[in-house]
C-alpha cells in the first residue's frame, strides 16, 4: 500500500473542490479520514501511518499547500503537527499586496502575474524577491557563471522539487521563472558555458609549478578559475597550478588516465581536488584517492579553509539523497591537519546535513573575500 499517495491525493482532492477561499483543516479530522480510506485504525498502524501523515503535511508546508496558524498548537504526538492548518486554493485570488507589487516593478516586469493572477502564490513571490534583490544590486555586480549566479540569488530559500540552489536556473522551474519575468542571462549577469574544457595548461606558470595540478569537479567553477588565472589578480589558493582538469563529478577516476599524457610521469605530480562541500563532494575525492595510492592527491586545502571561514553565508540544507559515509571524516581530519578549528566547522556541517556548493568560489566571493586567505599563509 502506498501510504503516502493515499494522503496527497485525498489532501490535494479537497484543495481542487475548495474554490478561491482558504480553508481550515483539522489533522485529527485528516488522520480519521485517512484511517477509513485505508480500511481502519490496525491497517493505519500497520502500515506507519502517522509517519507518513507527518511526512506528507510536511511537505505540503513546503509547498505553500498548508500553512500554520499564527498561533499554532501542537498535537502533543511523536513527531509532533499543528492542530490545525489552512488550505491554501489552488487558484488564489490576487494575493499580493500591490504596494510591494510596485515596489519590485521598478526593477523586474510582473505584466504576466497581473494577467494570470492565478500564479500568485508566496512560494512564486518568494523566488521574485530574490531576484529583485539581486536587480536593485546588479550594477555592481559582474558576470559570473549561471550556477554561480543560481547559488547566490535563491541559497538561503527552499526550491521546489529539493532543486540544490546553484541548479535551479537550469532547471524546468527556473527557466520557466525567467520567461514569465521577461529576464535574459545578461540582466541577471551569468553567461552559460556550453563547451567543456577537460584540461588547461597554465602559460604563467614556472616550470616547477608545472607539476602542481588542480582537478575541478565542476565545470562552472572549472571555468572561473581558468579565467582567475588568466588575470593578473592575485593568488590566494595555495600553489600556482600549472595544470586545471575538468573533473566530471564521477567520471574523474577516468581524469588520471590522461594525465600522463598531458603532464608527463604522473607519480611526480602534485594533484589537489576541489569539489562541493557535501557528502557526494567528499565521496569523489576519497574514492579517488583510495583508487590511486600510489599518487600524491590531497584536498586543495586553501579553497575549502575559504568555503568554511564564510560558512554562514555559504552553506545550504543538502536537500537531495546523497550518500553518507561515516568512515570518510577519518581520512577528511588527515586532510586538515594543522586546521584543527576548520575541520571542526566542516564537522559541524556533517552533522547539521548542510553544504557548501563549490560554486560559492566565483569572481565576486574572491575580490570580496579572497584577502582573508593571505593571512592564513597561502
Amino acid at each position: 500500500m502506498n501510504l503516502d499517495k493515499v494522503i496527497l491525493d485525498y489532501l490535494y482532492s479537497l484543495q481542487e473542490t475548495q474554490g478561491v477561499s482558504k480553508r481550515l483543516l483539522k489533522t485529527a479530522d485528516i488522520e480519521c479520514k485517512i484511517v477509513k480510506l485505508v480500511g481502519g485504525q490496525r491497517e493505519y498502524n500497520h502500515h506507519y501511518g502517522y509517519r507518513f501523515l507527518f511526512d506528507s503535511i510536511s511537505k505540503l508546508m513546503e509547498e505553500g499547500i498548508l500553512v500554520p496558524l499564527a498561533a499554532p498548537v501542537t498535537n502533543g504526538k511523536k513527531p509532533s503537527l499543528h492542530q490545525k492548518y489552512w488550505l491554501i486554493p489552488k487558484e488564489v485570488q490576487y494575493q499580493w499586496n500591490p504596494r510591494q507589487m510596485a515596489k519590485v516593478m521598478r526593477h523586474l516586469n510582473l505584466e504576466f502575474y497581473i494577467r494570470n493572477k492565478h500564479c500568485q502564490t508566496l512560494k512564486e513571490w518568494e523566488l521574485i524577491q530574490c531576484i529583485y534583490d539581486f536587480m536593485v544590486i546588479r550594477e555592481s555586480c559582474v558576470v559570473i557563471n549561471r550556477e554561480e549566479r543560481s547559488n547566490s540569488l535563491f541559497k538561503h530559500i527552499k526550491l521546489p522539487d529539493k532543486i540544490e540552489p546553484e541548479k535551479f536556473l537550469s532547471s524546468s522551474s527556473g527557466k520557466a521563472l525567467m520567461n514569465r519575468l521577461n529576464l535574459t542571462p545578461a540582466d541577471l549577469k551569468y553567461k552559460w558555458v556550453r563547451e567543456p574544457f577537460h584540461f588547461w595548461k597554465n602559460e604563467k606558470a614556472s616550470a616547477a609549478n608545472m607539476r602542481e595540478v588542480l582537478i575541478i569537479e565542476g565545470l562552472p567553477t572549472y571555468n572561473t578559475i581558468k579565467e582567475y588565472l588568466q588575470t593578473d589578480l592575485p593568488w590566494y589558493f595555495g600553489p600556482f597550478p600549472g595544470l586545471i582538469v575538468w573533473g566530471e563529478g564521477y567520471r574523474i577516476e577516468s581524469t588520471i588516465n590522461y594525465l600522463q599524457e598531458v603532464a608527463g610521469k604522473v607519480e611526480s605530480l602534485n594533484i589537489r581536488y576541489l569539489g562541493d562541500l557535501d557528502y557526494e563532494g567528499f565521496n569523489i575525492f576519497i574514492n579517488l584517492k583510495q583508487k590511486n595510492r600510489r599518487l600524491h592527491i590531497s584536498l586543495a586545502l586553501p579553497f575549502y579553509l575559504f568555503l568554511l571561514k564564510f560558512k554562514t553565508e555559504f552553506k545550504t540544507g543538502v536537500t537531495k539523497k546523497q550518500r553518507i559515509v561515516e568512515k570518510n571524516l577519518i581520512h577528511l581530519r588527515q586532510e586538515f591537519v594543522g586546521y584543527e578549528v576548520e575541520f571542526g566547522v566542516l564537522h559541524e556541517l556533517w552533522m547539521h546535513k548542510e553544504r557548501i556548493a563549490q560554486e560559492c568560489i566565483n569572481f565576486e566571493t574572491i575580490l570580496r573575500k579572497g584577502e582573508y586567505l593571505e593571512w592564513k599563509g597561502y
